[in-house]
């Protein structure tokens, strides 16, 4: 499956990469033959409920999970077929940012070590340099570069996420894979994470491979969204189509979850901003009206 719009070669290729799990006697097949492509500072959103295979393919494509088939290409090279050395430099090209931001930082590292130990195994810079980019990426995430000496543990969940993207930037990657990175937030802080994230992909140059159940959030980050369901690809085309003509019942339930909010004085119906979208309770597609016409 294939969007097939442009000619700029592809950051990411993804090629028919499936992924077989074994449940006793059984095999469960956890992504089936799914193929995705993802241009430099671009977003694919992954969307799904859970069990679809959206984070079991963010895994395969990182070589967390070995593909049992299919091929993956990143920047020009088959990932599949590196060796365990040159994945490892590879890897500094793609960095995740996970769901539970505490869970994947070390409790018994000051926020500077988190932040440097990327550096410190990959052998970059001194330490005179390694610690002024500490200072550049808390600033870069909007923290104030005296945190450096804290623990993770004495900052608040957002706090903690921008501590782990700016672990995850610490490299220059090309790519950051964000697994459901503002799921586990509360409402009012999941916003401000996502502007973040936005800023620092109009900055830095940044694709996105955002993986969300929520395709409220999906849909207000990506340029593309893939739909997945049971392990497969169903649905994958730009974020307008997706919305204007969804061609899986699937997607249309999905859709049918996202709020829209009445217009005051009038029948129309709008789609509500990022705030309203996360903190207003999801309306029920019966629920809703269309303007007449």
């Amino acid at each position: 499956m294939s969007l097939n719009r442009s000619t700029a070669k592809p950051l990411l290729r993804v090629e028919h990469v499936s992924k077989i799990f074994a449940r006793g006697r059984e095999q469960f097949k956890a992504v089936d033959d799914v193929s995705i492509e993802l241009e430099a500072g671009k977003t694919l959103g992954i969307v799904g409920e859970s069990g679809s295979g959206k984070s079991t393919l963010s895994r395969c494509i990182i070589r967390l999970y070995e593909p049992d088939a299919g091929r993956v290409f990143f920047d020009g090279e088959d990932f599949t077929a590196l060796s365990a050395n040159t994945l490892r430099r590879k890897r500094q090209d793609i960095q995740m940012i996970f769901q539970d931001p505490l869970a994947s930082l070390n409790p018994m590292m000051t926020v500077a070590k988190a932040i440097e130990d990327p550096l410190i195994i990959h052998k970059v810079g001194t330490p005179r340099e390694r610690a002024r980019r500490v200072h550049e990426l808390l600033e870069l995430v909007g923290l104030d570069p005296t945190a450096a000496n804290a623990f993770p543990f004495e900052f608040s969940g957002g706090q903690q996420q921008r501590i782990g993207i700016a672990r995850a930037l610490a490299l220059k990657p090309k790519l950051l894979i964000c697994d459901e990175a503002v799921s586990a937030l509360d409402v009012s802080i999941q916003a401000q994470i996502l502007r973040l994230l936005q800023d620092l992909q109009a900055q830095l140059g940044l694709a996105y491979l955002f993986i969300s159940h929520n395709l409220a959030v999906v849909e207000h980050m990506s340029d593309d969204i893939g739909v997945m369901h049971l392990g497969k690809l169903i649905e994958y085309a730009p974020v307008k189509e997706i919305f204007q003509a969804p061609k899986q019942e699937y997607t249309r339930t999905l859709i049918a979850s996202v709020p829209y909010i009445p217009r005051p004085g009038g029948r129309h119906i709008r789609q509500p901003s990022l705030e309203e979208t996360l903190i207003d309770p999801v309306q029920s597609a019966s629920q809703r009206e269309t303007t007449p016409g």
